[in-house]
């Protein structure tokens, strides 16, 4: 650890100790309450305007970019129980202990902000996306605000841990009426099927292949699921257009792709597919495999590239990709174009640092 990074560690628990001698009565008084009842207590760093981020990556909760970010990273370490956090767009998230997806929320105030920022571009007022493994909604509550009250998010979450935090998530946001939650799996059939559960610090990671794809997670159990094809799912929802189906499910994406062909070709909308190639071999896939299914829908693939600009940069072989997302476009569209990540001076970076 650096001298800088233990000098902000030293002041971070400095600063906690005396916030701890005021609030240590109301904190226990707070846990006392129904879970469900427990008030905001909390404010994510501010992100108001969904852009990308420069070397993003999924483990940036572990660390800040400001001073004050060093608190939090500090406040969060020290949680106990689940604490109800404002979010941006007017949104508020139940935030939980000892989770990569929630510390990252509530370091950064946001997680995956460059597939969010595609998303974004993605969709549209009144528009439809199908969202397969959403977890606890950190992008389906975000992408309900962009499509508004006429548009509709479809969300389905197999595993009971992180349905319940979905729920209970679109609950607090009183978004029921354009969120729409379903607790199955999305597979290339309707039946059941085994999920092995990830342990609460990889909740993302949840997986109905043989094993977790991840080295040195661990699995906290398992438990039998309903599945659903997209085409059943869509056809029981009833929508009449579908601009994005997101389908980031730890290696089940080419089954699910197999089960949404007819609602693919009806409505042709933007794929974001998850091709890990680890996940992808415990549900006895590949990447070429995922390929082919993707060419024969006519559609080209692209991966999200930060040089020389922030764009979707078009790719011939996804096997030959470093990342674990890719974005799928038929042949009929144009890519949008991205915004770029904000560029501070010297001046604002300092600033940023220390009075963030």
């Amino acid at each position: 650890m650096s001298r800088i990074h233990g000098i902000l560690l030293l002041s971070a628990a400095l600063l906690l100790s005396v916030d701890r001698v005021s609030g240590d009565e109301t904190a226990e008084k707070s846990a006392e309450k129904n879970f469900v009842e427990i008030k905001t207590e909390e404010s994510a760093p501010s992100y108001d305007k969904i852009v990308p981020i420069a070397g993003w990556t999924r483990s940036s909760g572990d660390s800040a970019r400001s001073a004050s970010g060093w608190v939090r990273w500090w406040k969060y370490l020290r949680m106990k129980k689940p604490v109800v956090m404002k979010w941006m767009d007017g949104l508020v998230l139940r935030i939980y202990p000892g989770n990569e997806i929630c510390r990252a929320l509530f370091v950064r105030g946001i997680y995956d902000p460059n597939l969010m920022t595609v998303t974004d571009k993605l969709l549209s007022k009144d528009a439809v996306m199908i969202e397969a493994g959403a977890n606890m909604g950190y992008i389906s509550l975000p992408a309900a605000k962009i499509v508004g009250p006429k548009g509709r998010i479809i969300a389905s979450e197999p595993c009971s841990r992180d349905f319940q935090r979905l729920e209970d998530n679109v609950n607090l946001n009183n978004l029921a009426n354009i969120i729409s939650i379903h607790k199955t799996a999305v597979s290339d059939k309707i039946g059941k099927a085994q999920l092995i559960i990830a342990c609460e610090e990889r909740s993302a990671l949840n997986t109905l292949g043989s094993e977790i794809a991840s080295r040195g997670v661990e699995k906290a159990g398992s438990e039998e699921v309903d599945t659903v094809t997209v085409d059943r799912l869509a056809e029981k929802e009833r929508i009449n257009r579908l601009d994005v189906l997101k389908l980031d499910i730890e290696g089940s994406e080419l089954k699910a792709l197999l089960g949404a062909k007819d609602t693919i070709e009806k409505y042709r909308p933007a794929l974001i597919l998850g091709v890990k190639r680890d996940a992808l071999k415990s549900c006895n896939a590949d990447r070429p495999e995922l390929q082919n299914v993707i060419k024969e829908m006519r559609y080209f693939a692209y991966k999200i590239s930060e040089e020389p600009i922030f764009a979707l940069e078009k790719i011939e072989n996804i096997s030959d990709i470093e990342g674990d997302i890719i974005i799928c476009l038929h042949e009929s569209i144009v890519p949008p174009v991205l915004p770029q990540p904000k560029k501070n001076s010297l001046t604002e970076a300092i600033s940023e640092f220390f009075l963030r």
